[in-house]
């Protein structure tokens, strides 16, 4: 056992003078030292513990949410897709033989209107083709689009349930870390502590170590 000396003894009294009042007292008693080092010795295991699961916690979710993420990325890819799909089927079925047709039909209905502004009979028949070619044409894109807006819609409310998922994990993250934080600050507290408690067994064991090896050497006088 290494020599106590006045600088040591000196060191010690300014780390209890230093510790706050939810220290062990400064004046060294084995027993409850020794009793109290092991049971806060048991307390940071049980909360290193407890850090480790935190840490196990924050990875998982941290791969979920990472993977509900890219589910949600692709989702919003796919629907962009789809949107630019509908519009150019729009587009091309508008352009083509049937939008030609209601083209030529709703012409063909202002021209006569224009030529023949008393021929009610004329009129309304060209109108009604009119607007019949336009229904066809309308029904004809609805129908071809609707396989597309289907899966848009379904891939929107999945991609409303992902964005929730993913807003959850991420809270859950923040505070199992915030969680992990504070228990790490008092983990890194009772390790301060336990230090302590050591320095103050160690100088306990020193001084009767000191007084027994004074009473033998005062017998061997005699």
């Amino acid at each position: 056992m290494a020599t106590i000396t006045p600088a040591s003894l000196s060191l010690v009294s300014r780390l209890i003078d230093s510790t706050p009042t939810r220290r062990v007292s400064s004046r060294p008693h084995q027993p409850s030292l020794a009793h109290r080092r092991r049971t806060l010795f048991r307390e940071i295991t049980k909360f290193r513990t407890i850090v480790a699961n935190f840490d196990n916690d924050i990875s998982r979710f941290s791969e979920q949410a990472r993977l509900v993420n890219d589910t949600n990325n692709s989702a919003r890819a796919r629907i962009h897709y789809l949107n630019q799909e509908i519009t150019r089927i729009n587009q091309e079925e508008t352009d083509g033989n049937f939008g030609n047709e209601y083209v030529r039909s709703l012409r063909h209905y202002n021209d006569y209107s224009r030529t023949n502004p008393n021929d009610y009979e004329g009129i309304r028949s060209r109108y009604t083709e009119a607007n019949r070619i336009h229904g066809t044409l309308t029904a004809h894109i609805h129908e071809y689009i609707r396989p597309l807006r289907l899966e848009a819609q379904s891939l929107l409310r999945t991609l409303t349930r992902g964005q929730k998922k993913y807003e959850t994990l991420n809270e859950d993250i923040v505070e199992f870390t915030r969680q992990k934080h504070d228990l790490q600050n008092e983990i890194d507290e009772m390790n301060r502590e336990y230090l302590l408690l050591t320095i103050n067994e160690n100088v306990a064991r020193g001084k009767k170590q000191h007084r027994s090896t004074y009473k033998r050497g005062k017998k061997r006088k005699h």
